[in-house]
C-alpha cells in the first residue's frame, strides 16, 4: 500500500516536472524570437495544462505578439484565477497600453493598486473566464 502511494506520488511529481520543463523552453523559445517554433509547441500541449498558469501566460504572450490583444486579456484573467503572478499584472498593463486604454495601464501597473484594479476588471468583463 505505502509503495503504491509512493509510485503514484513519484508519477505525480514527475509529471509536474515534465510539464514546467516543456514550458520553460517553450518561454525561451519566445525569448529566443524562435515565434513559430513556440508557436508549435505550444499548440502541442494537451488540455491538462488549460488550469496551468505558465501554460495560460505563455498563451497570452503569444496572442499578444499576435496582436489579439482581446484573447490575451481573457487568457490572462483564466490565469489570474489560477494564480496571482505580478507578470499577470505586467502583461495585462502592457496590452491596455496598447489599447490606449492609460488610466487601467497604469492602476495594473502599480503594485499596490494592482490586485484591485483587476477585480474591478473581472466585475465589469462577462468574458469567456467566467464560463
Amino acid at each position: 500500500m505505502v509503495e503504491r502511494i509512493q509510485r503514484k506520488n513519484s508519477t505525480k511529481l514527475f509529471s509536474n516536472y515534465r510539464k514546467m520543463s516543456e514550458l520553460q523552453n517553450i518561454r525561451k523559445l519566445i525569448e529566443s524570437k524562435k515565434l513559430r517554433e513556440a508557436d508549435l509547441a505550444i499548440k502541442k500541449l494537451g488540455s491538462e495544462y488549460l488550469k496551468n498558469s505558465e501554460y495560460l501566460i505563455l498563451r497570452a504572450i503569444m496572442f499578444k505578439i499576435q496582436k489579439n490583444y482581446y484573447l490575451s486579456i481573457d487568457t490572462l484573467l483564466i490565469a489570474s484565477e489560477f494564480d496571482e503572478k505580478e507578470e499577470i499584472y505586467q502583461l495585462l498593463s502592457e496590452i491596455y497600453s496598447y489599447l490606449e486604454n492609460d488610466e487601467l495601464a497604469k492602476k495594473l501597473s502599480d503594485k499596490k493598486i494592482a490586485h484591485s484594479a483587476l477585480t474591478e476588471l473581472k466585475n465589469e468583463m462577462s468574458g469567456i473566464y467566467r464560463k
